[in-house]
Order: C-alpha cells, then structure tokens, then sequence
C-alpha cells in the first residue's frame, strides 16, 4: 500500500508540474523568474526528493520480497526517472537559475519533462498491476 501511495503522489505532482507549473514559468519577466525560481526549487525538492527517495527503497523491497517482470521494469523506469532528473531536468533548471529563462529553455523544460511524466505515470500503473 504504501508503494501504491508514493508513487500515486509522485503521478499527481508530475502531472501538476507538467500542465500547470512549468507553463506558468512563461508569464514570469527573466528578473521575476530569477527571484521566483530558486525558492521554487527549494520547496519543490522538500517534497520531490523525499517521494523520490521513498520510490526506490519501496520498489527495491518490492524487487527482493517479491520480484515479478512489471516491478523489474517499474524499478528500471524509476533508475530512468533518475536519469532524466539528473542530466536533463537539472541542469535546465541550472541554466534557469543563472538567469537564462528565455523561451527556448522553457519550452525545453516542459518539451524534456513529458519522458518524467510518462515514465512517472507508467510506473504508478505497473504498480497498480501488482496488486
């Protein structure tokens, strides 16, 4: 249950961040986005890096308790979910942090996140396949 929790929180925040707060980054000046955005990383990560963490000890559990094909491919998504944080989310919101918030990286910051979004979203109904 408690799997099915986190990750159903994880599918609900993705989903908001994809429709509804990364697009509201293009109504913000560069100046306003500059003062706005490293306060929005810090609040974001005290709610995503604890889903996150909770994610790949629950489906590790899972992996060694009870293995089955949809959780070794839930746990190959998570480690690509991982991925995409690191080397393609991340380093975006760097180069929005150091003050490039033109359009083309914000539109590369929504186009990057649907691979977060689905794989997000995959993972939370292999989940539910599990039950």
């Amino acid at each position: 249950m408690a799997r099915i929790a986190v990750d159903f929180g994880l599918v609900v925040l993705i989903w908001l961040v994809q429709l509804i707060i990364y697009p509201s980054f293009r109504y913000y000046s560069p100046a306003e986005l500059a003062i706005w955005h490293p306060q929005y990383s810090n609040m974001i990560t005290l709610i995503v890096g604890p889903l996150m963490l909770a994610q790949v000890g629950l489906v590790g559990i899972d992996l060694w308790q009870r293995f089955s094909w949809p959780t070794l491919l839930s746990a190959m998504l998570v480690g690509l979910m991982w991925a995409a944080t690191a080397f393609v989310s991340v380093p975006i919101h760097n180069a929005i942090g150091a003050g490039d918030a033109s359009a083309a990286t914000l539109a590369r910051l929504v186009d990057t996140n649907w691979l977060r979004t689905i794989g997000w979203t995959v993972i939370f109904l292999l989940g539910l396949m599990r039950r």
